[in-house]
């Protein structure tokens, strides 16, 4: 049986890819900054795979931020998926999230080195692959951001410096390297870690202003299945792979949301592009989508299809799965 190590057990994305591997035959070891969470993860995950598929699950203790703990939990892996991203605190500059970004990759990638495993898929980002915003056309795996680009946030390049760093590391260790690049990540959440389904649930709440932002949508279970394709195909090794295409703004997740959940009487208007930028300027959540309110470019998931066989939810689907779990799991009001 195949060990692969998946860091970062605890959040959305990696809770689906460990349930895809674990229902695919391979044995599991994860990371938590603390233990204490493992069994809740147990409960959650066992909605998703059978208790003897589940007993090839095993947890370590280790954080991104320290280089203690990753070599000892990946002994005897034959891969690293490397989901976890640190994400500071919110209050630092954008120096300081790109220091945090590039340590984590590191101390992942040094670690790895130390186990002796050579095979490595990580998530990135499309964060990673963002244009100035006059830009049109459809992008390929080829186009990296330019970090210099005065639109960008920290978090873009934050992202964009830990692929590259990823990267230049497989180049230096001879690590055979895939990395993911998702989109807007939504879906079913297996825990209270909502992650940025948290969008969603302010919708089903009924917030009514919505920017006209265009989101390319990346459904969890697809994106886990993506990882795990990735990591078994030699096609795969040595190259970048988009995993969004298909677009939604959050106006039509409403309207979406107003024909499937009439009982919550959910009201929606367009925000106009105008006053995104103003109350921006006092709503921190808004200041990353405002680059994004004249995007007129878009991404495409041709070589993941192509190369992998990947198959990807309709964008309406991926969101109406992740309302229909929020609503189960009794967060709507």
């Amino acid at each position: 049986m195949k060990k692969v190590v998946v860091s970062g057990g605890s959040g959305f994305v990696a809770s689906w890819v460990i349930a895809d591997f674990l229902n695919h035959g391979y044995a599991v070891t994860t990371s938590l900054r603390s233990l204490t969470k493992a069994d809740g993860i147990k409960r959650a995950l066992a909605r998703y795979v059978p208790a003897t598929a589940l007993a090839n699950l095993t947890f370590f203790a280790a954080d991104l931020t320290q280089p203690d703990g990753w070599a000892a939990g990946m002994a005897g892996a034959d891969g690293v998926i490397h989901v976890a991203s640190p994400l500071g605190h919110g209050t630092e500059s954008t120096d300081e999230l790109v220091r945090i970004a590039r340590d984590g990759v590191q101390n992942v990638f040094q670690a790895a080195v130390t186990a002796g495993i050579t095979r490595i898929v990580m998530t990135s980002s499309q964060a990673a692959s963002t244009p100035d915003s006059q830009v049109t056309g459809t992008l390929t795996e080829d186009f990296w951001t330019d970090p210099q680009n005065p639109e960008l946030d920290a978090y873009r390049i934050s992202k964009v410096t830990a692929e590259r760093t990823a990267w230049e590391l497989a180049a230096a260790h001879h690590l055979d390297l895939t990395t993911i690049l998702p989109g807007a990540i939504f879906g079913p959440v297996m825990t209270q870690n909502l992650s940025s389904n948290a969008i969603l649930l302010q919708l089903l709440q009924g917030q009514p202003a919505l920017p006209k932002v265009p989101l390319e949508i990346s459904d969890v279970r697809d994106l886990a299945t993506l990882h795990r394709l990735a990591f078994e195909q030699p096609v795969a090794s040595g190259k970048r792979y988009l995993a969004a295409s298909q677009t939604l703004t959050m106006l039509d997740v409403a309207r979406l949301y107003q024909r499937h959940f009439p009982q919550l009487h959910l009201h929606a208007r367009p925000l106009p592009n105008w006053a995104t930028r103003v109350a921006a300027k006092f709503i921190p959540s808004l200041r990353a989508p405002v680059p994004m309110l004249d995007r007129q470019y878009h991404h495409t998931t041709a070589a993941a299809e192509t190369d992998l066989g990947w198959q990807q939810h309709t964008p309406d689907d991926t969101v109406l799965a992740a309302a229909q779990r929020l609503i189960s799991l009794g967060l709507v009001k």
